[in-house]
């Protein structure tokens, strides 16, 4: 402990003007900011782009620091002064760890936390965001660390994570579009974390055991290559067999017997159904007469997944998982163009898979509108600068769970004359991106909202996850889509 100390304190001494740089850009960002936000009065200026820069710079800086912070030991080559010395390879490593979230990590926290203040919002009124921020930028840090412990230079450290970055840009155009409209299949984000991560750590670990530099190197390609085929294998569902296990796992059959899907034959359904056009990707789109039936009207269905399977005779099609909307009208799905073409004028036996969470009311909350107001989880403020008067509101890490707001609106001037009708709007859930931990968004109700207006705001919270199958023996999908599949 003594000779981590000992280490500790040389790097602080060795480092200073880059700390006092990096502590010095953490600190302009937390007086400029908040000058940028929606309402403030800068809003809209230059001082906005000079924020993005800011935001650009502090990662750019911590990756500089901590490249000089490992080579000032460095782990390359076997003619460094510093093994010539009585260090320890595990001194060595707490001193760097040490430096890296006292110095680097803790400023960037004590920075976020005094936007949240200045945005009057409580940086404890959300405990599970701000331990998975925490937990975040303590690990942001570990791919810089890892590139400079098998590099000898700043500038090959720095083309280390370049060339990750840009390959990570790379894969998520590749295959962004297509698993963007696909189900993240449970479990995946977070083991990917654990699994990836540990690799990460444990090459480290043998880098500063052994500096066997080389070897670091191919497994660190190895563990790059790995973590980006079963990222995009798993978000592209090509596993179907685990995916379709993590899915049944997470989400298990309702134990409501009364809730159920069904299917509405009626040939009055179909009969004048207008033909949709080609989706991307040569996919087809049909409404499925699917209800849901039996669930409880003051509860709300939360990330709602579909999957169906399709036979005719010589012909089988297992559909992705793919997000879905449950209307009163059915359920929209997709199809590929050669699949309709191969069950074209068939009566087709579909077995239907719908997932969602379940979520129930909290007692509801009224507030009274004003310039600056609480609302549940947050605070609002009244932006009276548009052509109609829209609460603003503000959250830490991210927005709560879907949140209905209804209140009164009016489409005139506020005064006490102007007639006012019914106003409603579901905030969604938004995380904050970045080093940002202020999460805006506006009050969209349909209508100018006028100071001592009451909103009702509505928040839900999770109850349940559930599944609900539904076995068609035979549907002829031509009825459903009238396009020409020529």
């Amino acid at each position: 402990m003594n000779q981590s100390l000992h280490i500790f304190r040389k790097d602080i001494l060795h480092l200073r003007p880059e700390l006092t740089n990096y502590i010095g850009l953490l600190v302009i960002l937390s007086l400029v900011a908040p000058q940028t936000w929606e309402g403030a009065a800068l809003h809209g200026t230059m001082l906005g782009m000079f924020s993005l820069l800011l935001k650009g710079l502090i990662p750019i800086a911590m990756l500089m620091i901590i490249a000089r912070l490992i080579h000032d030991e460095s782990l390359v080559g076997d003619r460094q002064f510093w093994v010539t010395r009585p260090y320890a390879w595990t001194s060595l490593l707490s001193a760097k760890l040490l430096f890296v979230v006292v110095c680097l990590v803790l400023p960037v926290v004590a920075m976020q936390w005094s936007l949240l203040l200045q945005a009057g919002l409580n940086p404890l009124a959300s405990i599970p965001s701000l331990l998975s921020r925490l937990v975040s930028l303590a690990l942001i840090p570990l791919l810089p660390f890892m590139a400079a412990a098998v590099t000898s230079t700043v500038g090959g450290a720095g083309l280390l994570v370049a060339a990750f970055v840009v390959v990570l840009i790379g894969v998520l155009a590749a295959v962004g579009s297509e698993a963007g409209s696909r189900m993240t299949p449970p479990f995946v984000d977070g083991t990917f974390a654990i699994l990836f991560g540990g690799l990460l750590i444990g090459i480290l670990l043998y880098q500063y055991a052994t500096r066997n530099t080389s070897r670091a190197r191919i497994a660190l390609v190895a563990t790059a290559f790995l973590f980006f085929v079963f990222h995009c294998c798993f978000r592209m569902q090509y596993f179907a067999g685990p995916v379709n296990a993590l899915i049944r796992y997470h989400y298990p059959v309702s134990t409501n017997t009364a809730e159920r899907l069904t299917f509405d034959a009626s040939p009055r359904v179909y009969q004048g159904q207008e033909g949709m056009e080609t989706a991307n990707g040569g996919f087809l789109s049909f409404l499925l007469p699917v209800h849901l039936e039996g669930f409880d009207p003051s509860a709300r269905l939360h990330e709602a997944n579909a999957s169906f399977t399709l036979d005719v005779p010589g012909y089988h099609y297992t559909s992705p998982w793919r997000p879905v909307t449950v209307a009163d009208r059915g359920l929209f799905l997709s199809l590929p163009a050669d699949a309709f073409k191969r069950i074209h004028a068939t009566e087709a036996h579909i077995h239907l898979s719908l997932v969602a969470q379940r979520l129930l009311p909290d007692t509801p909350q009224i507030v009274t509108v004003a310039n600056h107001f609480s609302v549940p989880g947050g605070s609002c403020l009244l932006l009276t600068d548009r052509p109609l008067g829209t609460p603003l509101c503000r959250y830490a890490f991210q927005s709560p769970l879907p949140t209905r707001v209804n209140g009164s609106v009016t489409a005139q001037f506020c005064n006490s004359s102007a007639p006012t009708h019914p106003g409603m709007a579901v905030m969604r859930v938004i995380p904050a991106a970045g080093i940002e931990t202020v999460v805006e968004e506006p009050l969209q109700l349909g209508g100018n909202v006028c100071p001592g207006t009451q909103l009702t705001f509505q928040t839900y919270h999770p109850a349940d996850n559930f599944r609900l199958e539904l076995d068609i023996p035979a549907v002829a999908l031509d009825h459903y889509y009238k396009a020409n599949l020529d």
